[in-house]
């Protein structure tokens, strides 16, 4: 019914723009729809996605162009959001990220995905010219773009590899900044969202002119953005989830006793004897005597999915792991802190100035700055899973009413485990401090043959970013305080007592808390060099060509906190990952070539055939030499019809960081266990795989792994996280990608004021990935090992998969350090439909009079397929219509069959209101496509709907409105877990207002 649905909009001409266009600014068709005219004083533009400079501003690749009124009316402060909203783009990390403890990187950081296929395959230019990279992986931040000065962005889907090199395997988004600006323009914005918090601010001040008569040029802006955070607490689909049954790491510590059991007699003494429960029955004896809690008072509660027995301290939310309630514990996310928009502070200036040297020579000068801080915020410390603690038997403040039931146990001396959460430390803060440069020098002119033009630039960057961390708790000093005599009282005031949810003084605080840094420098050299004109007469036209070369330098450093990185290679600081110190460089050699080739002219059903044929040849200090290369067609059968299409071979090389970052351990999510979908530990005795036909043959891969025979029976992991290695690999091979497409574009062969401004067009394209460089999820290898789809049909433990998950500890069966290797890994084959509508029509022409203009602006993406092949020979998964699979952390979640956004608009002299449409398909969940068996629920069609309007005003200013989510619409839950969402793709923020305001002089 989705896919009829979406076809009977797409036949009535509903489907969605240029996915930011609204008002009077619409997304183009590049030389069909009012193509923007080439600059004053140039016959011919360079196009993006060519080398060559032409008179007629055509492209062969599809072309999306989005200009800087739509970004405005988009009501964002970054231009990171509005791109998400394009049908060509996945959510990614963004606005809603708040950074990563295991790289140092990401919080604040935001970037472009195309088709899904990650960031680190979108390539970002500015003026066609690369940017410095902003994360290891090769990633640029679009946070470092010049937002004020941008006047369009072009973005080309499908491989430019021949024209740019490596990294457009996805496509390219170019961020076309405005050529003469002449004046002073000052720029402000204010938005708030429906619920009071998210707060943006904004400011620009933009200069510029030209001097010694009209030879040179000058522009410089400076741009101010301060966004708040907004908290999931104030919004009521999120504290929906505030009652979710789980296992808990609490404040008040839990007691872990492994294969050392305590008796059930002695279990049994205390809480029907003392406490006054019910006899506990010996077919739960496992449930009730692997952990234990402590309440405040120094009695205990049973805890692990059974009824909670004696929990006396009151419901806290300080914190969404404190919360129980009567017949199991509960998991709180209402955490007062728990935000769904990360802070950002932004300082972002540039600079530029031209000068003709003489009518054959030209020189430029560009600098750009980018400073920018988040703060990420996220749960207290939690020493849990591999992060433990141990006490001996000897401390102190141990209560009385445990000291039996450690007496009971087979081996009454021994230390026992211990799960804490550090609610006395507060909050855990990330912060991110980033400073961005780029300098970029170079020169053009004419050769002297025929029009033969010439360019070279040089550039140099860096991007330094530090990172710090507070609320961490050092394991040496938790270890000397728990094992210290006289429970630490030598060490700090009043020493340490661990059980229940007691504030030590504030000398044993600062004994315990730690605060860490980690740096990370990304530095880049480029220098290219262009020669372009017409080689001869041919006789379908001039033949023209474009061949050129450059070099490339990329280096990566990486210096974390010592705490970190401790010499027996282990980490200090509790729930954070080891992490090593790294650093590499990779140089590249190229040579590119280009030909435009007129085919054929004037011919019947043959306006005008061209052919564009390209080659580049690369030598990478890495991987060695690669080569790329393309063939596109334009025909223009006659002017209402014109049919593009081509094929591109391109690349992706392995980054500096992928290469050579350290191995390390970090924080991945595996789902929490449930029977009816294959996530979470196989091993529990809650997950679909112990409860499956195949139980006995799960259990044996868990014992082969080292899982203790005495917990096998009642095993649960209590947590959706383990702690994985991953790291670079210096083995690594180039990705390679062979990109088709095949399209139409149709304008209106009518004279009818009503149809005479329309525009059509169809695109179809196809990106086939090999060699993709990527980590095999944990989660993947999970499911692999214990055959969830057939890749260990005789549950072996040695296979290769289950290597991956390695061994277990021995005391609690927690997976130990499983790898998440860095491989070339399968194949990605990606397919659709982009489809854009563009109208336009003066109300007077229906004889309504004097009303104005309306323009309706449409554009849709229909994708056909998203296969995945995990590694060569294992299954292919196709997860076309389906949300949560991503091919990388940041390649975005959702893959819906269709994604559209519509834009309509009515204007009428200083006046426009538009009004926006956006709408996501619903989507099963990718669990569905693994396991045939799989009711895990997926995610319901998303319709959205943003209202904007701007007034001219006197004396060159401008006043802006605009109203996201207008109706406030709630964002759709993904899985069973409730208030669960993707904040990537879908609106979290809740309905958002924003004002702006301009003034020129």
């Amino acid at each position: 019914m989705a896919t009829r649905s979406a076809i009977h909009w797409l036949l009535v001409g509903s489907c969605a723009c240029s996915a930011l266009a609204s008002g009077m600014a619409q997304a183009q068709t590049a030389g069909e729809v009012a193509p923007e005219a080439p600059p004053a004083g140039r016959e011919e533009i360079v196009v993006t996605g060519s080398r060559i400079a032409r008179p007629d501003y055509v492209s062969n690749s599809p072309i999306v162009s989005v200009g800087s009124e739509a970004i405005q009316n988009s009501g964002q402060i970054t231009i990171e959001r509005s791109l998400t909203q394009m049908p060509q783009f996945s959510g990614s990390f963004g606005q809603s990220n708040g950074g990563s403890t295991s790289t140092g990187l990401n919080g604040g950081q935001s970037y472009a995905s195309l088709r899904g296929l990650g960031p680190k395959r979108t390539l970002l230019l500015l003026d066609g010219r690369r940017l410095q990279p902003s994360n290891p992986d090769g990633s640029v931040d679009l946070n470092i773009i010049p937002e004020a000065l941008i006047e369009n962005v072009e973005v080309i889907t499908g491989g430019a590899s021949t024209t740019y090199g490596s990294d457009a395997t996805a496509g390219v988004v170019n961020f076309r900044l405005k050529r003469k600006f002449d004046g002073v323009e000052l720029n402000s914005q204010y938005g708030v969202s429906d619920y009071g918090d998210g707060q943006s601010f904004r400011i620009t001040g933009t200069v510029g002119g030209e001097f010694a008569d009209g030879k040179g040029s000058a522009v410089l802006s400076v741009d101010y953005t301060d966004r708040g955070r907004a908290y999931q607490k104030k919004r009521p689909y999120y504290l929906a989830r505030s009652n979710v049954p789980g296992t808990a790491t609490l404040p008040q510590g839990t007691a872990l006793f492994g294969g050392n059991t305590p008796t059930l007699a002695s279990v049994n003494a205390l809480f029907q004897g003392k406490y006054g429960t019910a006899a506990l029955p010996g077919s739960a004896a496992g449930r009730y005597t692997a952990q234990l809690g402590f309440n405040t008072d120094g009695s205990l509660f049973s805890t692990v999915n059974v009824p909670v027995l004696n929990f006396r301290d009151p419901e806290s939310d300080l914190a969404y792991i404190v919360t129980s309630s009567p017949g199991s514990q509960q998991i709180n996310f209402g955490f007062t802190g728990s935000s769904i928009q990360s802070n950002l502070k932004r300082y972002n200036i540039f600079g530029k100035t031209e000068y003709e040297l003489s009518d054959h020579l030209k020189v430029f000068a560009q600098v750009t700055y980018t400073s920018y801080s988040s703060v990420g915020l996220s749960n207290p410390t939690l020493a849990s899973n591999v992060y433990g603690l141990s006490v001996p038997v000897t401390n102190p403040f141990i209560p009385a009413d445990f000291r039996p039931i450690l007496a009971s146990r087979a081996d009454p001396n021994a230390d026992f485990s211990f799960y804490k959460a550090f609610n006395l430390l507060g909050p855990r803060y990330q912060g991110y401090e980033y400073n961005v440069y780029q300098i970029t020098t170079g020169a053009s002119g004419d050769i002297g043959v025929k029009d033969w033009t010439w360019d070279l630039y040089g550039s140099v960057s860096q991007a330094k970013f530090e990172n710090w961390q507070t609320g961490g708790a050092s394991f040496q000093a938790l270890h000397d305080l728990l094992y210290s005599p006289n429970g630490g009282t030598s060490l700090c005031a009043g020493g340490f007592n661990p059980f229940g949810d007691r504030t030590p003084s504030q000398a044993c605080v600062d004994y315990i808390s730690r605060r860490t840094l980690n740096t990370n420098e990304l530095r880049q050299r480029t220098v290219e060099g262009n020669i372009q004109g017409e080689l001869f007469k041919g006789w379908a036209g001039p033949v023209r060509f474009a061949v050129g070369a450059d070099y490339r330098y990329n280096s990566y450093g990486f210096q974390p906190d010592s705490a970190f990185s401790l010499p027996n290679g282990t980490s200090d600081i509790v729930g954070y990952s080891v992490l090593l110190a790294a650093r590499g460089k990779v140089s590249t050699k190229e040579i590119y070539g280009e030909l435009l080739f007129p085919v054929a002219k004037d011919l019947p059903l043959v306006q005008e055939l061209n052919l564009d044929l390209g080659a580049r040849y690369s030598d990478y200090s890495s991987v060695g030499g690669v080569a790329t290369y393309k063939a596109d067609l334009d025909w223009r059968v006659f002017e209402p019809l014109r049919l593009r299409g081509g094929y591109n071979r391109a690349i992706r090389t392995p980054s500096v960081g992928e290469l050579y970052a350290p191995v390390s351990t970090g924080s991945v999510g595996i789902g929490a266990p449930n029977r009816s979908n294959n996530s979470g530990d196989p091993c529990d005795t809650r997950s679909s795989y112990r409860q499956g036909a195949n139980s006995a043959k799960v259990q044996a891969i868990c014992l082969a792994q080292g899982m203790p025979a005495s917990l096998v029976g009642t095993y649960a992991l209590g947590t959706s996280q383990v702690f994985a290695l991953t790291g670079g690999n210096p083995e690594l091979e180039e990705e390679t990608a062979d990109t088709f497409s095949a399209g139409a574009v149709i304008t209106s062969p009518f004279s009818s004021p009503l149809f005479r401004r329309m525009s059509l067009s169809v695109d179809w394209y196809k990106i086939k990935v090999k060699g993709a460089i990527g980590p095999l999820s944990i989660s993947q290898a999970f499911q692999f090992c214990f055959n969830a789809d057939g890749s260990n049909p005789t549950y072996d433990p040695n296979n290769y998969y289950c290597g991956l998950v390695g061994r277990r500890n021995p005391s609690t069966g927690v997976p130990v350090n499983p790898s998440q290797p860095l491989l070339n890994l399968g194949k990605f084959d990606v397919s659709g439909v982009d489809v854009q509508f563009d109208w336009q029509v003066d109300l007077d022409d229906l004889g309504l009079g004097n009303a104005g203009k309306l323009s309706l602006n449409t554009a849709v993406s229909y994708l056909d397929k998203f296969a995945s092949q995990a590694l060569p020979g294992a299954p292919t998964y196709d997860y076309a219509g389906t949300i949560g699979f991503s091919i990388d952390t940041a390649g975005g979640i959702a893959h819906p069959r269709w994604k559209s956004i519509t834009a309509l608009s009515w204007s009428k002299g200083p006046a426009t209101l538009g009004f926006r449409w956006r709408f996501i398909d619903k989507m099963k969940s990718n669990q569905s496509v693994t396991s045939a068996t799989s009711t895990l629920r997926g995610i319901n069609a998303y319709n959205v709907f943003d209202l904007n309007a701007r007034l001219d005003l006197p004396w060159n200013g401008e006043l802006r409105l605009a109203i996201t989510n207008l109706f406030n619409k709630t964002p759709p839950q993904n899985g069973d877990e409730a208030g669960n969402f993707d904040s990537q793709n879908y609106d979290t923020i809740g309905r958002y207002f924003s004002f702006g305001i301009s003034q020129r002089f």
